[in-house]
């Protein structure tokens, strides 16, 4: 029986999953938030020794890019010691471990799909927090992975899609850059194919540590916003920009395409395009919540 602990769970991956829970019927799931401290090693272990766990999914993560570069040390409690913590306990309870990392490891420069062998160089302290947390586990001996997701979306918090909708309910004008390029990543689907790593009979680390995963395809994000607003059968102007055209601090990858075939063909998944998984979700996005 597998005793699995998820940490992070009112986040927008957690969140999928606790809805994926009931359909697992053979899996003893413990969904933990805030509330189970993932940078105090003491509270954990006791947790995992309490409740038997043998599996962990930490999708718990400090994830404002901009707060990043001026709350460094909070960031890196969340982002390294955590994930330190876990696989240190991993390792003394013969845990296995899935952990969810960023596209932001790499730097973007690069205009070719970057695999998961491509040399990371982040450019702003999320992604440089998220690269020293992903160090721990390659560095480990408990059986586990690294999952390099981007884009990420859901029904749950804060994301791009919901902020582009939020715009068009305030009837709000809507600026969105158009040469920064990517793939976005809907959470449900990401939740579905952990459940499928999961059950798969091949060990997680067998061919390496670290996969990338998001829908298949890649767009920007003007165009990204414009697929939102056609699959919501509506008409809203965009003011497309450069990146330059926001004054920020905080630097960007501007190519930030994956290559997936190493998940797909390790695991056997079947990821969808992102326009058809985008079009799934606004298709059932409850219109109550629209106008």
């Amino acid at each position: 029986m597998k005793n699995i602990l998820v940490t992070g769970c009112n986040g927008q991956l957690g969140s999928e999953l606790h809805n994926l829970a009931s359909k697992y019927p053979k899996i003893n799931f413990f969904f933990k938030d805030k509330a189970l401290d993932i940078t105090i090693k003491e509270i954990i272990e006791n947790y995992l020794k309490k409740n038997k766990i043998n599996f962990i999914i930490n999708t718990a993560a400090y994830t404002n890019v901009n707060n990043a570069e001026i709350e460094k040390q909070k960031t890196d409690l969340v982002n390294e010691k955590g994930v330190k913590n876990l696989v240190e306990l991993s390792e003394k309870y013969n845990c296995k471990l899935i952990h969810y990392s960023t596209d932001y490891v790499y730097n973007g420069k690069d205009k070719i799909p970057w695999d998961e062998k491509s040399t990371t160089k982040p450019l702003n302290y999320y992604g440089i927090s998220k690269r020293k947390g992903e160090k721990h586990i390659e560095n480990s001996s408990c059986e586990s992975i690294i999952i390099r997701t981007s884009w990420l979306y859901s029904n749950f918090g804060n994301n791009f899609v919901n902020a582009i909708i939020k715009k068009i309910q305030n009837k709000d004008k809507i600026t969105v850059v158009k040469d920064q390029f990517g793939c976005p990543t809907n959470a449900k689907d990401l939740a579905l194919d952990t459940m499928n790593i999961l059950n798969s009979e091949i060990k997680l680390d067998k061919y390496g540590k670290i996969y990338n995963y998001s829908n298949l395809g890649f767009t920007n994000w003007s165009n990204f916003a414009k697929k939102i607003i056609e699959f919501l059968n509506i008409e809203y102007e965009i003011q497309e920009v450069s990146t330059e055209f926001f004054k920020s601090n905080v630097i960007r990858p501007k190519y930030s395409i994956t290559n997936k075939n190493k998940i797909i063909n390790t695991f056997n998944l079947n990821i969808p395009h992102w326009e058809k998984s985008l079009k799934t979700y606004l298709t059932n996005f409850p219109l109550w919540k629209m106008f």
